[in-house]
């Protein structure tokens, strides 16, 4: 017993130690770390730089610039996500800030700037350079724009970050019940971003079992412990005081009912006194007769004195159509988007551009523009919308009606139709060539659900009472040949239907289309040929969709394709 009695004391002696080395490694393993994050270092931040946070989110690839004791923001934050209204001309080398009467144009690294209206222009101060450059790129005083823009903004130091929002929509939040870290990571041992108090509320981005992810006040996207919060709560952010600027835009007490009138050259104005005996009920005239002459700014015009007067004294206003066309070398025009870059990627072009056609329009007592520009690429749709506000404030002084075409938005959802819809006075959808040109596979040019996906789409983000829905007057008719080659060419209502007649085809109605049909086999080539035809009753379901969203009105393209008199009489009974 006496031997035994050593050894036994001996190995409680050893389980006692491991017991103590393994609970001290146990607990070291779950205690948590007070290791404050070296915040600048993980932002790669060099001594005058500023992180910075944007509605919630830490954006680590873009960093603040203190300059001379003021912050400022990259221009690419400033312009792509703060306020689109502000623009980079980067061929010129200006900032612009377009409201709805003047154009502020800022040289980087001077701290006067030009405010151009469309009587003239003044220079302005603001006690500061609005834009500086800083490591060969260019920056935008963080007061300047949340004097133009609705946000919450403030700056924090040690570590320097600034911390902005934009966006006012619900969102969950939590209060602290007790005080906590919040912690760069989730996971106790993860280093801390700053200590918490209780009571302290933070915005709750995303909850997991044990840990949440969180955005305190001051700007830290971080995790806070399941164990510290309360119950979360639902409100919704009130938005910072700020004057918005008002855009004025003239609307029409009638239901607006717009002829596109295709004029090709000075002398086929004359043509005019077969459009007004035909088209009935129309009470605007769109010919179109502006172009570009080159890519230098020079506007092309074919207008005519005559032919405004002579439309304004039977009550139908004039909307001049401006298009991106070209002059090709065979004399020919076309459509061109790299073309149409080169002139509205520089402010200088567009504003020689604004000044040619605003003096056409005012020298031919021309009532508004209609803006047709196509094929605009997605790389320069900052530019074109940037022109369509720079066109804005000449056609507001002037008291010219602006209008802007547009094709569906599922074919240009890059144009920034809610733009439009506060600048311009009506947006038209071109609610057709659903099935375009070059297609490998035979379709309709507008069938009911196309139209009405249009429509809708385009409602979601431009009010009701500045749309207009064109509507073709034209029909596709599809050839495919026995080894499957499929072309295609666009014709007129009636002779659309005169090649099913010729054939003793008749036409069936396809009711989930709104369209009829008709189809047949050439014996002269073997060719199969299909034809969803454009005719009254297409028309006038289109009609019907037009009332039933209660549009600003109807365009159609175009004058001179339409069947007879019976498709104007069914336009004018829907508008009524």
């Amino acid at each position: 017993m006496k031997k035994v009695l050593p050894i036994v004391i001996v190995m409680l002696l050893i389980i006692g130690v491991g017991g103590g080395v393994a609970w001290s490694l146990l607990a070291g393993r779950y205690k948590p770390t007070e290791e404050v994050l070296d915040y600048a270092s993980e932002m790669g931040l060099a001594e005058n730089e500023y992180a910075v946070t944007l509605n919630h989110e830490v954006l680590k690839e873009d960093k603040a610039a203190a300059i001379d004791g003021r912050v400022y923001l990259s221009m690419a934050l400033v312009t792509e996500s703060i306020n689109t209204r502000f623009y980079w001309d980067d061929n010129e080398k200006l900032f612009l800030f377009t409201t709805p009467t003047e154009v502020m144009k800022v040289t980087p690294d001077q701290q006067s700037y030009t405010v151009k209206t469309w009587d003239g222009s003044s220079d302005a101060d603001e006690g500061y350079m609005i834009v500086r450059t800083y490591n060969g790129s260019y920056y935008v005083a963080a007061e300047f724009v949340k004097a133009h823009t609705q946000m919450d903004y403030a700056e924090y130091t040690e570590p320097n970050r600034v911390v902005m929002n934009t966006k006012w929509e619900e969102q969950q939040t939590v209060t602290l019940k007790k005080d906590t870290a919040v912690r760069y990571k989730g996971g106790v041992k993860s280093e801390v971003l700053r200590q918490a108090n209780k009571e302290e509320k933070m915005v709750l981005l995303e909850a997991y079992d044990d840990w949440s992810n969180v955005v305190t006040e001051d700007g830290f996207v971080g995790w806070v412990s399941n164990k510290a919060l309360q119950e979360t709560q639902i409100e919704t952010p009130e938005a910072p005081a700020f004057e918005a600027p008002e855009y004025t835009s003239i609307h029409k007490d009638y239901k607006i009912n717009l002829g596109w009138h295709q004029v090709m050259s000075t002398a086929a104005n004359s043509s005019l006194s077969s459009v007004l005996s035909s088209a009935s009920g129309i009470n605007t005239l769109s010919p179109t007769w502006f172009s570009f002459a080159d890519t230098e700014g020079s506007v092309t015009s074919i207008a005519s004195k005559d032919y405004v007067d002579t439309c304004h004294a039977k009550d139908i206003e004039v909307w001049a159509l401006f298009s991106n066309e070209f002059p090709s070398d065979d004399g020919t025009r076309y459509f061109d988007s790299e073309k149409t870059d080169q002139v509205l990627a520089y402010t200088s072009k567009r504003e020689k551009v604004i000044s040619e056609v605003i003096s056409y329009v005012t020298k031919y007592g021309i009532d508004g523009i209609n803006i047709d520009f196509e094929l605009i690429s997605q790389e320069g749709a900052d530019d074109y919308i940037e022109f369509i506000r720079e066109l804005s404030i000449a056609c507001r002084a002037n008291n010219i009606i602006l209008s802007v075409d547009n094709y569906v938005p599922e074919y240009t959802y890059y144009y920034n139709r809610r733009e439009q819809g506060i600048v311009a006075d009506y947006v038209v959808i071109m609610g057709y060539d659903e099935t375009p040109a070059g297609s490998d596979t035979p379709g309709p040019v507008a069938s009911l659900n196309f139209v009405r996906k249009g429509i809708t789409d385009t409602l979601n983000v431009v009010d009701k009472s500045k749309v207009i829905n064109g509507i073709p007057f034209y029909t596709r008719v599809w050839c495919t040949t026995a080894d499957g080659n499929v072309s295609s060419f666009a014709c007129g209502m009636a002779e659309a239907l005169g090649y099913l007649t010729d054939h003793n085809v008749i036409p069936q109605f396809v009711e989930d289309m709104g369209l009829n049909y008709g189809s047949y086999t050439s014996e002269k080539d073997g060719n199969f040929y299909e034809i969803w035809l454009q005719d009254a009753t297409a028309v006038e379901e289109e009609m019907k969709m037009i009332k039933e969203f209660d549009l600003a009105g109807v365009a159609e393209w175009k004058i001179g394709f339409e069947s007879g008199s019976e498709i104007w009489d069914t336009i004018q009974s829907y508008l009524q």
